[in-house]
C-alpha cells in the first residue's frame, strides 16, 4: 500500500518521535493484498494448473486497516504542519514518479503478453495517469491502484477542510460528512433497487466515487483517533464518534466487512498508535513498510506474469507463490533504492530550494521532509 511517513533511508529502531508499530502496520496491510492477489485473485482470473491448497481471500481487510491508518497518520502530519502546500506538494512528490513508472510498465506488459487480456488505448491512459481513471469511465491498469485514487481525494479533502476552518473542529465536521454518508449511499441503493434501469444510477455512482462515501468513514475513525492521541476533545465524545463512523462503515457497506474484524484492526492500530505491541517492531516488517509503496505498486500484474510463466515451466503453484513473492520484494527493494528515493530527493530539493527564494512572509516553512506520504 502507498506509504504514509517520509523517509529517505530506513527508519533506525528508534527514532525520536516515530512509532514503528504503525509502520509495522502499514506493512502488514501490504503483505495481506500480497498474499490475497497471488492466490485468491490469481486463482479467479488466470486459475492454478493445479491446486494451490489454500486461499487468502481477505485483501479487503488489507484495505480496510490502511485507509483508518491513513486517517491517522495524513490528520496528525497536516495538523501538526498546518501548510497544505506543502502537505499536497510532498504527496505528488512521493506518489507520482513511481505510480507513472508502473503505468509505463504495464504499458509495456499489456502489450507483450496476452495473458493480461487488456489492450492499450490512449483514452484510456491519459486518464490512469491523472491517478483517477474511473472518474473517467476507465478502470485502472495496475487493479491494485483503485485504493490510490480514493487516497488522492482523501488528501483533497483533508486539505479542503483544513482551508476552510474545518478542520479545526474535526468532530463536528467528520460526524456531518458521515451523516452525509449515510444518507446518500442507503438513498443510492433504495433508489437502484426501486429504479434498476435509470441514468441516475450511474450519476449516483459517480458521486460516490468523487466523495469516497462508502470509505470516508474508515479515514474519520483515523482521524478522530488522532484527535484522542493529541488530548483534543473529550475521549467519551471522541470515542463515540469513532463508534458512530464505525458503524456506518457498516451499514453502508458493500463487500461484507465483518464488523468484529473492524474492532480487532481499529483495536491493533489503537494500540499500535500508543507503541503497545512491541512485538510489531520486528526489523523485517519495519523493512517491509519502508519498500511498501513499491510493494504495492508493481507486485501484482508483475508478479502475476512470473506466476504464469513459473507454471509453463512446470513448477508446482506453492512454489510460484513463493517466488513470485521473494521477487517482488526483491524488485520493490530495488526500486525504492535505486528509483524511488533518488527521484524523491531530488524533486524536494528542488522545491526546498525554490520555496526558499521567496520572501520569508510569504509563508510557512518550506521543509516538507516530515509530511507524510501516500495510500
Amino acid at each position: 500500500m502507498p506509504e504514509q511517513q517520509s523517509q529517505t533511508d530506513l527508519p533506525p529502531m528508534k527514532k525520536p518521535g516515530r512509532i514503528l508499530e504503525l509502520d509495522a502496520i502499514r506493512a502488514i496491510s501490504c503483505l495481506n493484498l500480497l498474499l490475497f492477489h497471488f492466490t485468491w485473485v490469481y486463482q479467479e482470473k488466470y486459475g492454478f494448473a493445479s491446486d494451490l491448497g489454500f486461499t487468502f481471500p481477505y485483501g479487503k481487510y488489507g484495505v480496510q486497516l490502511f485507509f483508518m491508518l491513513s486517517g491517522l497518520v495524513n490528520a496528525l502530519t497536516l495538523l501538526k504542519k498546518r501548510n497544505p502546500t506543502n502537505f499536497i506538494v510532498a504527496r505528488f512528490i512521493r506518489i507520482l514518479p513511481s505510480y507513472w513508472l508502473v503505468i509505463v510498465l504495464n504499458i509495456v506488459l499489456f502489450s507483450t503478453f496476452s495473458m493480461y487480456h487488456e489492450t492499450v488505448e490512449l483514452g484510456a491512459t491519459v486518464a490512469n495517469l491523472s491517478t483517477m481513471p474511473m472518474l473517467f469511465g476507465y478502470t485502472n491498469m495496475e487493479p491494485v491502484t483503485w485504493t490510490l485514487q480514493i487516497e488522492m481525494l482523501f488528501y483533497a479533502f483533508l486539505m479542503i477542510a483544513l482551508a476552510t476552518g474545518l478542520l479545526d473542529k474535526p468532530m463536528r465536521t467528520l460526524m456531518v460528512a458521515i451523516s452525509v454518508c449515510l444518507v446518500c449511499c442507503l438513498g443510492f441503493d433504495k433508489f437502484a433497487l426501486a429504479y434498476p434501469d435509470s441514468i441516475w444510477n450511474g450519476r449516483f455512482r459517480i458521486a460516490e466515487d468523487l466523495f469516497f462515501m462508502r470509505n470516508l468513514p474508515l479515514f474519520a475513525m483515523g482521524i478522530l483517533l488522532n484527535e484522542l492521541r493529541c488530548k483534543r476533545g473529550k475521549p467519551w465524545v471522541l470515542c463515540a464518534g469513532m463508534l458512530a463512523s464505525a458503524t456506518v462503515f457498516h451499514l453502508i457497506d458493500h463487500r461484507g466487512h465483518n464488523p468484529v474484524a473492524t474492532v480487532l484492526l481499529f483495536g491493533m492500530l489503537v494500540a499500535g498508535s500508543y507503541g503497545k505491541i512491541p512485538i510489531l517492531r520486528w526489523r523485517p516488517l519495519i523493512y517491509i513498510s519502508f519498500i511498501s509503496y513499491s510493494l504495492y505498486l508493481f507486485h501484482n500484474n508483475l508478479g502475476s506474469g512470473l506466476m504464469k510463466f513459473l507454471e509453463s515451466c512446470g513448477l508446482p503453484p506453492l512454489g510460484t507463490v513463493i517466488a513470485a513473492t521473494i521477487f517482488s520484494i526483491a524488485v520493490s527493494a530495488a526500486i525504492t533504492r535505486w528509483f524511488e528515493q533518488p527521484i524523491t530527493n531530488i524533486l524536494r530539493k528542488s522545491w526546498i530550494k525554490f520555496t526558499s527564494r521567496r520572501p520569508a512572509n510569504s509563508g510557512q516553512s518550506p521543509s516538507i521532509s516530515g509530511a507524510s506520504k501516500a495510500s
